[in-house]
Parts: structure tokens; sequence; C-alpha cells
């Protein structure tokens, strides 16, 4: 097994003479412009430990899950781990290859969807649209590949819902696959499976599982406790990534109100929960310089 920059490389990424990047990643679903009415919980704390990172120097950048399109995983890897490929240049693993909404025309022409809605007649627009097999939506997981490639640590704002993860942060999850050992060699080959099993076989075929290596932390906000961090701590560790010390933060909201309207005025006035949450935004920062910013691991196994 191959472990970081042996035999066969340099080290994968190297991120020692960049700016530390750190990115924050909202994953509930509640939002002030929708039915809830209100924002989560998490995402207020997440800014606050965001803005102590900045503080430290950091360059921040949050990933909104509520304003993306992501697909779930096809869990073509299960069938071989070869059939699950990452493109680094382009920030995409090949079941989703479209990054805007496209249609296909009968002729074999592929057009963006408002390219299309541009040079077709309206009739013949909507006779596309509609019929099976000729539209197909963006996805837009590259945004989270890209923002995490070139990020040194991540921190994830969540909930719990009936005591599991959020459903946009399960998909999103899902999708690590690609970063965590997905290959480049056959991307583009339309998934041939023979392909796949010619590179698994062979005695020098390699996995890089890219995030191994940065640096992670979690804030949770649920009145069900936090039972998604340990959950989510674990599916990082096996992916290489490292939680900072006393890197959680959690804000637990009991039934005593009926209404739930002072929910969030109670957390954000908890000093233990806000201070852990201003912790972890300096504290991550810190865990970073003392590492040596190089990140991935190459594996003969994943």
């Amino acid at each position: 097994m191959l472990w970081g920059c042996q035999k066969r490389g340099e080290c994968l990424y190297d991120r020692s003479k960049k700016p530390i990047k750190i990115v924050g990643i909202m994953s509930s679903k509640r939002a002030k412009s929708a039915c809830a009415r209100e924002d989560p919980t998490s995402n207020e704390l997440l800014k606050i430990s965001l803005k102590e990172a900045e503080k430290k120097g950091a360059k921040i950048e949050i990933i909104d899950l509520r304003e993306l399109e992501i697909g779930a995983c096809k869990e073509c890897y299960s069938t071989c781990p070869a059939q699950c490929r990452f493109n680094e240049k382009l920030n995409q693993c090949d079941c989703y290859w479209l990054k805007q909404d496209t249609l296909f025309l009968n002729n074999g022409e592929v057009w963006p969807l408002e390219e299309a809605y541009d040079k077709l007649t309206k009739k013949e627009f909507f006779e596309f649209y509609h019929s099976e097999g000729n539209m197909e939506r963006k996805d837009d997981m590259w945004k989270v590949y890209k923002a995490l490639m070139g990020a040194d640590g991540i921190i994830f704002s969540t909930s719990t819902n009936f005591y599991g993860r959020p459903a946009l942060l399960q998909t999103m999850l899902s999708r690590f696959c690609a970063l965590d050992g997905g290959v480049e060699e056959n991307w583009g080959d339309g998934k041939n499976l023979n392909n796949s099993i010619k590179y698994s076989k062979k005695k020098n075929s390699v996995y890089k599982q890219r995030l191994f290596g940065k640096h992670v932390a979690f804030i949770n906000v649920s009145k069900e406790g936090d039972s998604v961090t340990p959950n989510l701590m674990k599916a990082c560790t096996m992916m290489g990534m490292k939680t900072i010390p006393l890197g959680v933060s959690y804000g637990i909201n009991w039934y005593n109100d009926r209404t739930h309207r002072s929910d969030k005025k109670k957390v954000l006035n908890d000093k233990y929960t806000v201070g852990l949450a201003k912790y972890i935004g300096q504290q991550i920062i810190k865990e970073i310089k003392m590492s040596d910013r190089i990140y991935g691991k190459a594996s003969q196994t994943v």
C-alpha cells in the first residue's frame, strides 16, 4: 500500500505556499424564503466560526447546499472500484458530466437549454423538453469538488433529522466517493466495465484519496441530540481527514417552548455553544499552520 509521497509520486497536493482556505458547508434545507420562514441556527454558528477563521487570515468560502442541484451517487464503485472516476481538471465524476441543463436533439446535436430555447421553435423546444431521454439536468457537485480540492479545512454545519443526516448532506456526502479513490485514467470511455476491471487487476493501479490530511470540524443544532456528528466524523476519518481537538459545536433545543420561537435565541445566547463555534474557527487555523499542508494519499486499495 502506498502512502503519501512514496515511490510513485511526488506529493499529491501541496498547498504550503498558498493562502489558507476554509470551506463551510451548510447542509440543512430550512430557509427563511421557504415555508420554514427561518434559516437554520447551525448556519449562524457556522458564520461565527468562519468569521474567527477569517480574523486569523484565512480565505473562507460557504457552500450552501440549498442553492445546488446535486444528484445521488450511482454507486458504480460497488461494481468495480475503477468504475468511479474523477477528472481533476473538470472537477467532475463521470456519472454526472453536465454543468448546465441540456437538450439532446434527434440528429445527435447537444445544446444547452437556453441555447435550444433560442434556436428552436416553441413547438420543437417543448416536444424535446417533454420527451423522455431528450432532457438532462445539470449537476452542481463540481462546485463542491472544486471548493474541497482547494481547501485546507472543512466545517460542516448540520441538523439532525429523525436521528439521521439531513437529506442534502447525505446526497452530497455519497458523492465524496469520487474524491476518495475515483480514477482518472479511464475517464470518458463510456463507463466500459472491462476497462475498469483491467485497471483494478493491474499491480501498480493507484487510487487517490484526495481529502487525506485535510482538517475538519462540525456544528450541529437540533431537538433530537447530535447523532449526526459521530457518524459523519467516522466517514471523514475513513477518508483520512483530521478532526481538530474540541472540533464539535452543538446546540440542543428542548421542547419546552411549544411554539419553537425562542429556539434560535436560546442557542445563540448559549455561551458554551457559541464559544465552541468561535474556538473551531480559531483552532482549525492553528492546526493547519502546524501541519505541512500537503494533502492526499496514493493507495492501492480503497
